[in-house]
């Protein structure tokens, strides 16, 4: 029987995809995704998850560290939102 540790959860090691990255525009005060085809202009939660998302990160560091920076996480917001990045091809798998 595996431990809910030794389980891979498709929303662990996620990082960003090849050409995009996260950008602070000074002008703007605002951090955006950047990748080859457009910008999405990102909020402060947007912005940290997408920050802890590094490659070596589970899905439960990257919601402890949510929490620890913000006064109520929705998880279910948060997977909905890691989901979409990767349908759309800007966050993939890292393992």
């Amino acid at each position: 029987m595996t431990s809910k540790k030794d389980r891979v959860y498709v929303l662990d090691n996620l990082g960003l995809a090849n050409g995009v990255r996260l950008h602070y525009c000074q002008v703007r005060q605002q951090h955006w995704l950047l990748f080859p085809e457009g910008a999405i202009a990102l909020n402060p939660t947007a912005t940290a998850v997408l920050s802890s998302c590094n490659g070596d990160r589970s899905f439960e560091a990257i919601a402890e560290i949510l929490k620890s920076q913000f006064c109520q996480v929705n998880i279910s917001q948060v997977q909905d939102f890691l989901q979409q990045m990767m349908r759309r091809g800007l966050l993939i798998s890292q393992s």
